[in-house]
């Protein structure tokens, strides 16, 4: 039994004790005592860790090596049952969470945490803002799949999509909806409740697991993973990633951030070497 099925298994009997943060720190730290833990490794899967094939299987060689040191976290922009497809498909390791939707929900196995459920109900008003965005017949909804109670996707193709979505952001701060816009990969659109994205979700994990910045690791490629840089902790930025991703890292990018020179999850390994986790 790994450290971190022990952690879960742990914070769920802690639940109803949330507040003695006493407590919680003492079960957590006896644990890591016994269970010794390296790294809570967290990667977006599209054109990050898959993508490449070889380099999908050779990362996994490696992470398997460390495997019971190790909380294999998936962020992706997916729904929870197309990531589950192409954890299949792909044969990725079975993460021990999967944060999906743009950080708009997270499983651990097949269980949806409802504490991070309901702190993004707070102020979300799906009905209203989906009317909103229906004016915008440049937006196109994506399949039903894709959707789920606390994002909105769309896809946005046209030859100037930063006018449409700041139009889009005025009507929601005309209408006082909390409401937040993503912008990815230059085509799709995710509307979220603000305090979703990939990087809360994470910060949310590492505080329910009692995990430390410095022994957290993300890897992305796209805009959508943005907020993942944004936490402390180490990062990875392959070299395949989108323009603006790349764009957000030379103007705030930082030490503990790595733009690696290779694609795919080559670029993960490499950025392992880099920062000595190897």
């Amino acid at each position: 039994m790994t450290f971190w099925l022990v952690q879960e298994l742990v914070c769920r009997m802690l639940r109803p004790y949330s507040d003695n943060i006493f407590l919680r720190n003492l079960l957590s730290s006896n644990l890591e005592t016994i269970f010794p833990m390296r790294l809570l490794f967290i990667t977006d899967l599209d054109n990050t860790l898959v993508g490449d094939d070889a380099a999908t299987i050779a990362l996994n060689e490696r992470l398997l090596a460390d495997r019971s040191q190790l909380c294999i976290t998936y962020s992706t922009g997916r729904s929870f049952a197309s990531a589950r497809r192409l954890i299949e498909n792909r044969q990725l390791l079975e993460p021990d969470y999967l944060i999906t939707g743009v950080g708009t929900q997270i499983h651990h196995q097949e269980t949806l945490d409802p504490e991070w459920a309901d702190l993004l109900s707070e102020g979300w008003n799906r009905e209203t803002i989906a009317t909103l965005a229906a004016a915008f017949p440049a937006l196109q909804p994506q399949p039903d799949t894709e959707q789920n109670p606390w994002k909105l996707s769309f896809l946005l193709e046209v030859a100037t999509p930063e006018l449409v979505l700041a139009a889009l952001e005025r009507q929601f701060a005309a209408a006082n909806l909390a409401a937040q816009i993503v912008f990815s990969s230059g085509c799709d659109v995710d509307i979220l409740p603000t305090g979703a994205n990939k990087g809360n979700a994470t910060a949310y994990l590492r505080q329910h697991l009692g995990v430390s910045s410095d022994l957290t690791l993300v890897c992305g490629d796209s805009g959508n993973d943005a907020s993942l840089f944004q936490q402390p902790g180490r990062g990875i930025i392959v070299s395949n990633a989108q323009p603006e991703l790349l764009d957000w890292y030379h103007s705030h990018g930082q030490s503990h951030h790595h733009l690696a020179d290779s694609p795919y999850a080559w670029g993960i390994l490499a950025g392992l070497k880099h920062f000595g986790l190897l």
